[in-house]
């Protein structure tokens, strides 16, 4: 990516001072239309406007589709940056239980659903959900978007990890043939987290999207969008996302084993397809709040389970990160953890 930017600028020096297209630079919008065949979604490059992330492509995606006081049904657990956003956004999240290894439970959204009036659409991490690493069967997905037709609701569709799944995953966009999926995703979690560029169809909702974008933050910087068009028009981005799923694998693998050998009996983990998380179950009346307190401490940090819900029902559960490459640091960090979960169940 340096490369393609340092020659990109010796090349078009005057695309520092290029006004950028509303919607976004349409060689991007074009490459990114290719990349969505992965997921076997046919977008025209027209149906696409890039956005600063995945983040905000959810956040003009929400405003889009609710007014504050509504309510948006979230899987649980859930990303805490969905949370603030909703928060900010004077949302309120309905919380759906949610399985690491079949995602969203439909039947009980439905249940929810009849129960909240104002229930104005649903977000959903079909392939890789964070924090848990799950895959929603195809079946789910599809039977998700037939409920979402039935009430009325948008499908607000978070694609960020996909691209990290072991195997090829369909998104549940591929199926919509009404426009009542509003597709989010972005590269940041894949190639280049320092740039954040993001993107969104979103169907039949795409003119409103539009107008919230612009008077958002204006359009994205020019350059950026050009650099990633030129890699991803080159081709390289298959090649480097097998090496980059390979290298994952390992690293969960490698952590998981880690895990199981320093973490107290009662410990439990369930391996995702893909990703750079595991969500862990710690032994039963161990706090993840606590753990994190006194990890913190050492220098440790992890995700405690409470910053994935509104209510404490995933407090004996933290998100580790195997995004790095094992080495002895991350070995003393494991068995510091270790340390102190054996610690503090002695003293309850």
């Amino acid at each position: 990516l340096a490369l393609h930017g340092q020659r990109l600028l010796r090349r078009r020096p005057e695309i520092l001072g290029t006004q950028p297209d509303p919607q976004g630079l349409l060689g991007l919008r074009q490459a990114l239309s290719r990349l969505a065949l992965n997921a076997q979604i046919q977008l025209d490059p027209s149906q696409l406007v890039i956005t600063h992330g995945c983040t905000e492509a959810l956040s003009v995606a929400l405003r889009a589709v609710t007014t504050p006081g509504d309510a948006v049904a979230v899987e649980s657990p859930t990303y805490y940056g969905l949370l603030q956003l909703l928060e900010s956004l004077g949302l309120r999240a309905l919380e759906i239980p949610t399985s690491p290894h079949t995602g969203l439970s439909v039947e009980a959204l439905e249940a929810a659903a009849a129960q909240e009036p104002r229930l104005k659409a649903v977000v959903v991490v079909p392939n890789l959900q964070n924090p848990l690493g799950a895959v929603m069967p195809d079946t789910a997905k599809q039977a998700l978007l037939a409920r979402c037709e039935a009430r009325d609701l948008a499908l607000i569709e978070d694609d960020t990890y996909a691209l990290l799944c072991d195997t090829p995953q369909r998104a549940i966009k591929s199926w919509d043939t009404t426009g009542r999926v509003i597709f989010c995703s972005s590269l940041h979690k894949t190639l280049a987290p320092g740039m954040r560029v993001g993107w969104i169809a979103a169907g039949r909702w795409q003119p409103r999207v539009e107008i919230l974008k612009y008077a958002q933050s204006r359009p994205n910087e020019m350059l950026g969008q050009a650099i990633l068009a030129e890699f991803l028009a080159g081709g390289q981005i298959d090649r480097h996302l097998r090496a980059l799923r390979a290298k994952l694998a390992t690293q969960r693998e490698q952590m998981a084993a880690a895990l199981s050998d320093e973490l107290p009996t009662g410990t439990r983990l369930s391996m995702p397809p893909g990703g750079p998380s595991l969500w862990v179950e710690l032994p039963e009346g161990l706090s993840s709040l606590a753990l994190f307190d006194a990890a913190l401490e050492k220098g440790v940090r992890l995700g405690p389970g409470l910053m994935y819900s509104n209510s404490d029902r995933f407090d004996n559960f933290v998100r580790i990160n195997a995004g790095n490459p094992m080495d002895e640091a991350q070995r003393r960090a494991i068995a510091t953890l270790g340390q102190l979960c054996a610690s503090m169940l002695r003293g309850r």
